[in-house]
């Protein structure tokens, strides 16, 4: 571990009450921890310290971003009993005459039509800034609200809105074309 990380160890209480400001709860400790390594891992000295002293601004982005990860990822796992699962589902053999239904999906064609669209889709929002593809993603990705963002990440309900509006912007702009295609059942066109 890099020396001056110690320094920056220094604040660590202030690291965990800023932690705690964006919703963090009782995870705000394992955060900063987990900025400690990201900061050793990945930030050279000149990045944190500016003119000797370190750059609240800079730990304010780390800080934010790991919190951000983790509301993206606590909404994206899906909890399962499993024993519900054998019971409801299990592992059923496919019968011959079942096999035939999945052979002869009529929906086959639209399906991969809809899924080169996501594809593009995904490959456009690739292309975005870390901090509008983060919203995006958890606009799309989560049951959550603008509010309910606003609420969980405590970035303000107006930025989210116009993240949000502009990015639906692009994607409308980018892909209204092949979005009419699929609704005309036009698939070779997308």
């Amino acid at each position: 571990m890099k020396e001056w990380i110690g320094e920056v160890a220094k604040y660590h209480s202030d690291w965990v009450k800023m932690t705690q400001k964006f919703g963090a709860g009782h995870f705000a400790e394992d955060i900063v921890q987990e900025a400690y390594i990201k900061i050793d891992k990945y930030t050279d000295k000149d990045k944190i310290f500016k003119n000797g002293k370190i750059s609240k601004g800079y730990m304010f982005f780390v800080l934010r971003s790991i919190f951000l990860n983790y509301i993206y990822n606590k909404n994206k796992i899906k909890k399962v009993n499993i024993d519900d699962y054998f019971k409801d589902q299990g592992f059923k053999e496919i019968k011959p005459e079942d096999m035939e239904k999945f052979i002869n999906n009529d929906n086959l064609e639209e399906e991969h039509a809809f899924g080169k669209l996501i594809e593009k889709m995904d490959k456009e929002l690739e292309s975005w800034n870390w901090y509008n593809k983060r919203i995006f993603e958890i606009y799309r990705d989560t049951p959550l609200s603008i509010r309910g963002m606003a609420k969980e990440t405590k970035i303000s309900f107006v930025n989210i809105f116009h993240t949000l509006k502009k990015g639906k912007n692009i994607m409308k702009e980018k892909f209204s074309e092949d979005y009419e295609d699929y609704k005309n059942n036009d698939y070779d066109k997308i």
